[in-house]
């Protein structure tokens, strides 16, 4: 567990095709995953990349994480069947400081959500 964070966050945040108000099992083609991009346009290396994701079928929230995103690149997240995912949310870090965190984000139709850190 990451010790208190101090700050707001410090990155500013772009959802790429903005946010859903319901779920979409029936829009979701059958078999179709779910996937979260987090690029990483800061100009600084992300020591960790979180993602914190709520099923339908699994009462517990799950956390997923990558280390070390280099400025430039992307972090991909495969969230299992899109019919699945109820809701997400994103952090990232350079060291113990917390340079991105989101609310609750519902899944899109297109079984897809990009997040862009433009700086911290």
């Amino acid at each position: 567990m990451r010790g208190p964070v101090t700050a707001a966050c410090a990155a500013v945040l772009v959802v790429a095709a903005g946010l859903a108000t319901a779920p979409f099992a029936s829009a979701s083609p059958a078999g179709s995953t779910y996937r979260v991009d987090v690029v990483n346009h800061s100009g600084f290396g992300l020591d960790e990349v979180d993602l914190a994701v709520g099923r339908y079928s699994d009462p517990v929230i799950r956390l997923i994480t990558q280390r070390h995103i280099t400025s430039g690149a992307t972090a991909t997240f495969d969230l299992g069947a899109c019919s699945d995912v109820h809701k997400f949310a994103a952090s990232a870090f350079i060291g113990n400081r917390e340079v991105l965190h989101t609310s609750d984000i519902d899944p899109r139709p297109s079984c897809h959500t990009q997040i862009e850190i433009t700086h911290t």
